[in-house]
């Protein structure tokens, strides 16, 4: 569904009928107003149709205008055309009665008195349209504040769930950050230590808005709950599945990434998640570390392969989500992964919110996103054991 329906839909209908009434009310001044061009010689039928339709072409005019936006005058055209052949129909049907001549007092008195009717028909309708509108507006600033401080609310239950990472665990540092695209959002950056390991993972809740925000405090809670249980964080990504799958739409699911160190060596995995980026400071190469998974929560049952890799000295690991690499410029371009490593080679001997802000920076250069963005940096401090990847 695109933004424009979801707003559509998302309006009252008490709103929408008030808005389309006053619309409605308001242009039929225009078809009274043709009535007293004519000298008031229309004969009833058609003067009540004229009436009824400048209403409701303008009723149309402005459905179109709502749902088209900037495509309006693909609907303007053809009503436009419609309504002059219509009203050149019922002008065929219905000519107007010639005028009296020469005019008589009665004739100037039944003049009088059709004008009157159209000027007293026209202060009527214009403040009853004008008191449409002002009801739709005072029910949607009504509404609108309740939604604001809900989104208010929300927001800053985000920035609690969702806070900036920047600590060191051992050997370790760790440095992310998470953007919403809107007041709320689906993304997840985390770090948990745990006994003698820790984990550090970004997660992408599937959508924009509220509802993936609620589903992205559920993903961490059940995370959370999960590896403060001790159990090997290998089965973190099967645990989520098995808790996620039942309880939300069908529609969602949730990519994930994570590194983490167990005591003895360093584990990885993905979820329909983009890779984790590696930097290997000896070398100064990049490689990317990902499995073939699929998202967690679209399939009840569903096993998830893990990885392990060897590192060292001021190795660099990268994590972040699906908006980092689909931001877009005038061009419709995407940022891409070959400009998120080409950036992170350039700026890996850099202290790691350095690193992240250049990482930030090459982006708003690039284009505007529309999706949430994070991303997550760990670095190696000393050696660490290695073992041979998987």
């Amino acid at each position: 569904m695109s933004k424009v329906q979801s707003f559509w839909r998302s309006i009252p209908r008490k709103s929408l009928t008030g808005f389309l009434l006053g619309v409605f009310l308001i242009f039929t001044t225009t078809g009274i107003a043709s009535d007293i061009m004519h000298l008031g010689q229309q004969p009833p039928i058609p003067y009540a149709i004229e009436v009824f339709l400048s209403g409701s072409f303008a009723v149309l005019y402005a459905f179109a205008g709502f749902r088209l936006r900037r495509q309006f005058w693909k609907a303007f055209l053809p009503l436009f055309a419609f309504q002059m052949v219509m009203m050149g129909v019922f002008g065929n049907l219905f000519p107007d009665r010639p005028y009296p001549i020469p005019i008589r007092a009665s004739d100037v008195a039944k003049l009088r008195g059709r004008m009157s009717f159209d000027g007293i028909a026209i202060i009527v309708i214009i403040p009853l349209g004008y008191t449409c509108f002002v009801y739709v507006l005072i029910a949607e600033a009504r509404r609108y504040a309740r939604v604001h401080a809900e989104m208010l609310l929300a927001s800053q239950i985000h920035r609690v769930l969702v806070p900036a990472i920047d600590s060191t665990i051992g050997n370790y540092e760790f440095c992310g950050r998470s953007f919403p695209s809107g007041e709320v959002g689906g993304d997840l950056v985390d770090v948990f230590p745990h006994h003698r390991s820790w984990i550090a993972y970004v997660a992408d809740v599937s959508g924009h808005g509220v509802a993936p925000g609620v589903v992205m405090g559920m993903v961490k809670s059940a995370a959370r709950m999960q590896l403060s249980s001790r159990e090997e964080s290998s089965a973190l990504l099967e645990r989520l599945n098995s808790v996620l799958y039942p309880i939300k739409k069908p529609e969602t699911f949730v990519t994930f990434a994570y590194v983490a160190w167990n005591g003895e060596q360093l584990e990885y995995s993905t979820a329909g998640h983009p890779p984790i980026l590696h930097y290997h400071a000896a070398s100064e190469e990049l490689s990317e570390l990902a499995c073939g998974n699929f998202p967690v929560g679209m399939f009840g049952g569903s096993e998830f392969l893990t990885g392990s890799v060897t590192s060292a000295p001021d190795d660099l690991f990268l994590l972040f989500t699906d908006g980092v690499v689909e931001i877009t410029n005038a061009k419709d371009e995407e940022f891409g992964l070959a400009a998120i490593k080409a950036v992170l080679s350039a700026q890996a001997r850099k202290p790691l919110n350095e690193i992240l802000t250049a990482l930030l920076e090459a982006g708003n250069r690039h284009g505007h996103a529309d999706d949430d963005r994070s991303l997550l940096l760990v670095r190696i401090n000393q050696p660490s054991q290695s073992v041979a990847v998987i």
